[in-house]
């Protein structure tokens, strides 16, 4: 084989470690927003649910007691802005450079587990795995209410992440951040317990991606000869 066409095959073969790095990691482990007026934060989950929901102290400072609620949402906005542009810079193909030493081995990744398989059979998998998705996509995803213990804060979940919060205004105009941060923390937790869990159709996406990651690697690495000669 000539040098430039293994410097290709090496290229093909850093460029699937990579692929295989960014969806390995999967959606960032945390994400952070603010509304405008840096009055609520909001750090999301992996899953894209907040984890945590803060008022500031002397929130009343910034932000009337009925613009609270608008002001979370605010808030998770931004932090699901971050998430997306965290995602979208893991997914940015990383520059390659013509080294010498590209000529003598694959890069040494880790790659999600997978098996090598036909490829004609891989693409029919993932087809079916892309229409069901289809189907379930085309139904409204299921949504959740969670409520505080006094039940002044009412927060509305779906498998997505944050939809809708409300905070009765008379209530937390006598309240402070601390308090008010402890009611939507329990909010949340109450309606987390709720969720439907995950579909099994995401376990055969993994399993699925990792496939389709070894056979490509499998094809990168050993191409076939030409006119029978090594």
């Amino acid at each position: 084989m000539q040098p430039d066409e293994l410097r290709h095959l090496t290229r093909l073969q850093r460029q699937a470690a990579q692929l295989a790095r960014g969806l390995a990691a999967g959606p960032p482990h945390h994400a952070e927003g603010s509304d405008s007026t840096g009055t609520v934060h909001i750090r999301l989950g992996p899953n894209g649910i907040p984890a945590e929901i803060r008022i500031r102290a002397g929130w009343r400072e910034r932000l009337e007691p009925g613009r609270l609620a608008e002001a979370v949402m605010e808030a998770n906005t931004d932090a699901v802005r971050h998430a997306m542009q965290a995602l979208e810079l893991a997914a940015e193909p990383k520059p390659s450079f013509d080294h010498e030493e590209e000529t003598q081995a694959a890069p040494d990744i880790t790659m999600p587990a997978g098996h090598v398989r036909d490829s004609n059979q891989l693409a029919e998998d993932a087809i079916e795995h892309l229409r069901a998705a289809q189907a379930q996509s085309a139904a409204a995803p299921p949504t959740v209410q969670g409520q505080d213990d006094t039940r002044h804060v009412t927060v509305r979940l779906a498998p997505g992440g944050l939809t809708a919060c409300t905070i009765a205004p008379d209530w937390a105009k006598h309240h402070d951040g601390p308090a008010i941060s402890a009611a939507l923390a329990a909010a949340l937790h109450d309606a987390a317990g709720k969720l439907p869990a995950g579909p099994p159709a995401a376990l055969h996406r993994d399993d699925l991606v990792g496939d389709a990651l070894a056979t490509l690697i499998s094809l990168t690495a050993t191409p076939p000869r030409q006119g029978g000669n090594p």
